[in-house]
């Protein structure tokens, strides 16, 4: 079926267009709205402008399409595929994504504020500057996306995958990232304020300069993690692993270290204000020039530990 076919037929009133082959149409600022396309093919298809309100795209295929400013809010897109698609300045608010292929996809600036991304794969996706906010990133595969400055408020993003994903810059506050995976990530500048990672693993990442102001880290990965600069004010660290992690002029005040291992950790000018130290594994960390309660090291084990004095403490 050509443009015109299907445009004469939906003027017709016709609104089923399942498991057509449109590819290669070219279709910008069309109005379908309403109609189904479930399983059609648009393989390079050009919907630039479009408006595709609640259209059914399920199953739909729309590998390396173009659909730049499309609007797409409330779409059914389950399972459907997207790769290589532009999708630059797109409204996809609301859309269901459940599912859907969108690997090396181009969202730059797009809207996906509630979209249900749940077991998207995104990988090497771009969402730069693209709003996430209140999405379902539920086991998503996000590993490699470039989402720097994109707005991910409040995502849920439970067991997520951001593996080597750029992140810099991104507002991630009140964000669910229990058990994500953010291994060798740039989330350096993030704001992280509130959020959740329990049990998160952030080995090899870069907050550096990250606000985690109040957030939840409990029993999280940050094994050589970068944290230089980072504000982490009443963050919660119980029982996580820190082991050479560089938190050098951070500020852990009011931070909770139930348990939390600091082993071989840099805390050089690190700021550890009404923090108890008890209970935390310092073995062989360093925290010359750091500002440390006395009452919080004086129960503390301090094996090796470089203290703020310069000297190091023997076992």
């Amino acid at each position: 079926m050509n443009a015109q076919e299907l445009l004469q037929r939906y003027a017709a009133g016709e609104r089923d267009f399942n498991t057509t082959d449109l590819s290669g149409v070219q279709l910008r600022e069309v109005n379908l709205r309403g109609s189904s396309l479930k399983n059609a093919i648009l393989f390079e298809a050009d919907l630039s402008g479009a408006n595709l309100v609640d259209v059914n795209l399920n199953g739909v295929i729309f590998r390396q399409a173009n659909l730049t400013e499309v609007c797409l809010a409330g779409a059914k897109l389950a399972g459907a595929d997207l790769s290589e698609t532009k999708l630059i300045n797109a409204d996809l608010s609301g859309a269901n994504l459940w599912r859907a292929m969108l690997r090396k996809a181009v969202l730059h600036n797009a809207n996906l504020d509630r979209a249900n991304l749940h077991q998207a794969d995104l990988t090497e996706a771009t969402l730069t500057q693209a709003t996430l906010s209140g999405a379902d990133l539920t086991h998503a595969n996000l590993s490699g996306a470039n989402l720097m400055g994109a707005n991910l408020r409040g995502v849920n993003g439970t067991e997520a995958k951001f593996v080597r994903s750029q992140l810099r810059g991104a507002d991630l506050e009140r964000a669910n990232f229990n058990k994500a995976i953010f291994v060798e990530a740039d989330l350096g500048r993030v704001n992280l304020s509130a959020a959740n990672l329990s049990g998160a693993n952030l080995s090899y990442a870069s907050l550096d300069g990250a606000t985690l102001m109040g957030a939840n880290l409990t029993q999280a990965n940050l094994i050589n993690t970068r944290l230089m600069l980072a504000s982490m004010r009443g963050t919660k660290l119980d029982r996580a692993e820190l082991t050479n992690s560089n938190l050098t002029e951070a500020d852990l005040s009011w931070v909770s270290l139930q348990g939390t291992n600091l082993s071989a950790a840099t805390l050089h000018k690190a700021v550890l204000t009404d923090v108890d130290l008890s209970t935390a594994i310092l073995r062989g960390a360093d925290l010359s020039h750091a500002w440390v309660d006395l009452v919080s090291v004086s129960d503390a084990n301090l094996a090796w530990v470089t203290l703020p004095s310069g000297s190091q403490q023997a076992e």
